[in-house]
């Protein structure tokens, strides 16, 4: 139908007469018949990214001293245009680990309906020996906190070197302050908080300081059914089956036969 508008003239671009086959652009002015039409952009596809924090580093840039150069966490993003990244759960400056940023935001918004329920795992670095009554007593104190209570679901010894040991916290409903705090409070020195997981999203050894990984597939899918949303694939998956359902349905075929009659009947 639009090549027989063409063919009649009807169709303009910038002001002129439109040819079969011209490429337009959305920055392109089109009109039919001197009324002007918008030509829809197709909706990108949204990002999440995951992204090694380094510890201290500043999500926004701030002013740095005479003679220090100070990078910020968003100067480290790769650009992506007419779009912005959002933390799905932002760290204090004070600690450092597994960052997640999206371009969706009904993942960000997602995330912070999920807050309370989302399941993340922390490294801490504390200074001595603590033993497995130590730790096992943590989980009762985290919960019964007068200001922020929170769950540790479960405690572990995860190595170390020296006089440093590192232990790994389960945890629901609690940032790294929180974590820093009881530990010191119980009686530990404290040198690194670490996120390594955010619900399924785990921080991939293969991704050094100051550095993000894309996360794809089926990657991609599992954290937006655990922040309660349909995972990409499946929407695309969906949309396909119900395009290929209209084409083969008897009204579809029906306006297909009653088309190329027309047309036989008119040459």
């Amino acid at each position: 139908e639009v090549e027989d508008w063409i063919r009649a003239g009807r169709i303009s671009v910038n002001g002129r007469v439109a040819e079969i086959g011209a490429k337009v652009g959305p920055d392109d002015r089109i009109t039919i018949d001197g009324r002007k039409i918008r030509l829809e952009r197709a909706a990108p596809e949204d990002l999440v990214l995951i992204y090694h924090r380094p510890t201290g580093e500043p999500l926004k840039a701030e002013t740095a001293a005479e003679g220090e150069t100070a990078h910020s966490t968003y100067e480290r993003l790769p650009a992506v245009r007419g779009r912005r990244w959002l933390p799905l759960s932002p760290l204090a400056p004070t600690d450092g680990g597994l960052e997640v940023f999206t371009t969706d935001g009904r993942l960000r918004e997602a995330a912070g309906k999920q807050q309370q329920s989302i399941v993340s795992v922390y490294s801490v670095r504390v200074a001595g020996e603590p033993s497995e009554e130590w730790l096992a007593g943590l989980p009762a104190i985290a919960s019964t906190l007068p200001e922020r209570p929170f769950d540790i679901d479960a405690v572990s010894l995860a190595g170390g070197e020296g006089r440093n040991r590192w232990v790994e916290f389960k945890v629901r409903r609690a940032h790294g302050r929180d974590l820093r705090n009881l530990v010191i409070n119980a009686g530990f020195e404290v040198s690194r908080v670490l996120r390594v997981q955010y619900g399924p999203v785990v921080l991939e050894r293969g991704v050094p300081r100051a550095r993000s990984m894309e996360l794809k597939g089926e990657a991609r899918d599992v954290l937006y059914r655990a922040l309660g949303l349909p995972a990409p694939s499946d929407v695309a998956r969906d949309a396909a089956r119900a395009a290929r359902a209209t084409a083969r349905s008897p009204n579809s075929r029906e306006r297909s036969s009653r088309h190329c009659r027309g047309r036989n009947s008119r040459s």
